[in-house]
């Protein structure tokens, strides 16, 4: 058995809310995934949900050497935490206009306010008939374990925004 740290505990009220759901059939849990990179020394984990046919929403939860190190080394004063992106993966089968875009942009700065740096990048594979526009929510800071409230909060955002790009 392990001492879990800041990002372990995280990690479990996070995927235990997203089950929950999917459990009540409120969404449908599409992948999910727990890295270790030794290289770097980070630990990172993501977790994706359809709720409807257009879009997947990514929430993906990071914690690198620095975080690990100050939370096992008692001597440090630095309160350890992790960083979250939000991502949604919206997919059509014809190309995305620049009103479409926009739309998307006053959408989530609506939902997600303003002060969030929130980015699209729109890709398509030659062959496929497929277009996708992934939108990412940037959160410039760390999320500690005594804001849990906070990330368990995303996730009904997270909700609000599937609902809203459906529309």
């Amino acid at each position: 058995m392990f001492d879990p740290i800041v990002f372990d505990n995280l990690k479990v009220i996070v995927e235990g809310e997203i089950y929950e759901l999917d459990l009540s059939g409120e969404v449908s849990v599409v992948n999910r995934e727990d890295f270790v990179d030794l290289a770097r020394f980070t630990r990172t984990y993501h977790i994706s949900f359809r709720q409807h046919s257009c879009c997947i929403a990514t929430l993906k939860l990071s914690t690198d050497l620095d975080n690990i190190h100050a939370e096992l080394n008692p001597r440090r004063n630095e309160k350890p935490g992790c960083t979250v992106f939000i991502q949604f993966t919206y997919t059509q089968d014809k190309p995305f206009d620049t009103e479409q875009c926009e739309h998307f942009q006053h959408v989530l700065e609506d939902i997600w306010g303003e002060t969030r740096t929130i980015t699209q990048r729109l890709s398509h594979e030659v062959g496929n008939e497929e277009y996708e526009d992934l939108i990412t929510v940037t959160f410039n800071r760390y999320i500690y374990e005594d804001q849990v409230g906070d990330l368990v909060e995303m996730i009904d955002y997270m909700l609000q925004t599937l609902d809203a790009l459906e529309e």
